[in-house]
């Protein structure tokens, strides 16, 4: 039972992660699964922008065009 349950908030970080979601819970099965594949976590994909504002201005203009 437990195993199902660790399994599901693994697959819903993942699932943020593809969304470009930034983490909305402290789980570690969640932040296990939102972190994997990103050896330097969040750093690696917020380096870029001087305050986490211009990283989320950033972002919903790049989800925007996307469509």
């Amino acid at each position: 039972m437990f195993g199902k349950i660790r399994e599901a908030r693994f697959h819903e970080g993942r699932q943020d992660r593809d969304k470009g979601i930034l983490p909305r819970k402290k789980n570690s099965d969640y932040l296990e699964g939102y972190l994997k594949d990103r050896p330097g976590g969040l750093d690696t994909v917020m380096q870029y922008f001087p305050t986490v504002e211009d990283y989320m201005r950033w972002k919903l203009n790049h989800t925007k065009s996307s469509f």
